[in-house]
């Protein structure tokens, strides 16, 4: 499914079966919202990372969160650079490994450290990364794009079906994600 109709399938799933979650998401992203992204990475956004952005810049301030992927909640532009700014920060007292990598782009946060980054690297991979501050503990999930990752999450939306070990359930018209 193109990223766009995956955007769309999420929005009229969410307003049918988890409507305060819909209307929680914020608005989309300004023109200056994406610039100062932009000037944050130094390259251009990947064209799909900007669609994410003009569909919708964040899930809202209500809990629980959307989230774009089980426990992951879809982060604004300006908690993407915020999250950035403090990876790099925390980088710079390390000397034997770097847990980031200044093209990534945080898109969504697990609140404990955790972050789905879009690589925006030269080669234009485009991959997902789950990163953790201490990174180390072995490979980290990684998913080829982000309409993989949001295929999958619309995926177990609307079917129920199991995610990071995690399943949706729906309560008074807010989605959230149960351990499974």
């Amino acid at each position: 499914m193109p990223f766009s109709s995956t955007l769309a399938a999420i929005d009229d799933w969410l307003a049918e079966h988890a409507p305060l979650t819909w209307r929680d998401l914020a608005p989309p992203a300004t023109g200056s919202e994406l610039g100062a992204v932009r000037a944050h990475l130094g390259v251009d956004l990947l064209p799909d990372v900007e669609a994410l952005l003009r569909w919708h810049n964040g899930a809202g301030r209500h809990r629980p969160p959307y989230c774009l992927a089980p426990g992951y909640a879809f982060l604004g532009t300006a908690d993407m650079i915020a999250l950035a700014r403090k990876r790099i920060a925390a980088d710079e007292g390390r000397l034997l490994w770097r847990t980031w990598n200044p093209r990534w782009l945080p898109v969504a946060a697990d609140g404990r450290g955790r972050c789905l980054a879009v690589d925006h690297a030269e080669d234009g991979r485009a991959e997902v990364t789950v990163s953790s501050e201490d990174d180390g503990d072995g490979a980290p999930k990684t998913w080829p794009d982000l309409g993989n990752l949001l295929s999958k999450t619309y995926e177990a939306m609307r079917y129920g079906s199991r995610l990071m070990g995690r399943r949706r359930v729906v309560t008074d018209g807010r989605l959230d994600w149960d351990d499974a």
